[in-house]
């Protein structure tokens, strides 16, 4: 049973190799719970892969993060910014 559970796990490495492709399964399982048209099993393996994903999208976001501020500290511009994102949505 072991091999089939790191087999799943390379798999969803292989999977989701960017931020942006990993960030539309996630929505597209939300939309799927959201429905209350799934089984209780299958909406059990999609929560399960949505907080595999969860998890990926914030290393990636991490990672991005101290890539920019180390960029920034090269320039001599360690500034911290917040991103408030309700401000961004124009609503």
């Amino acid at each position: 049973m072991a091999g089939k559970k790191q087999e799943k796990e390379e798999k969803s490495a292989r999977e989701f190799e960017d931020f942006e492709s990993a960030l539309a399964r996630l929505d597209e399982i939300t939309r799927r719970l959201e429905s209350g048209e799934v089984k209780l099993e299958e909406s059990i393996a999609l929560y399960s892969e949505g907080v595999e994903i969860a998890a990926f999208c914030s290393k990636k976001l991490s990672e991005a993060d101290k890539k920019i501020m180390k960029l920034k500290e090269q320039n001599q511009e360690l500034v911290e910014v917040t991103f408030d994102v309700d401000e961004d949505n124009g609503d």
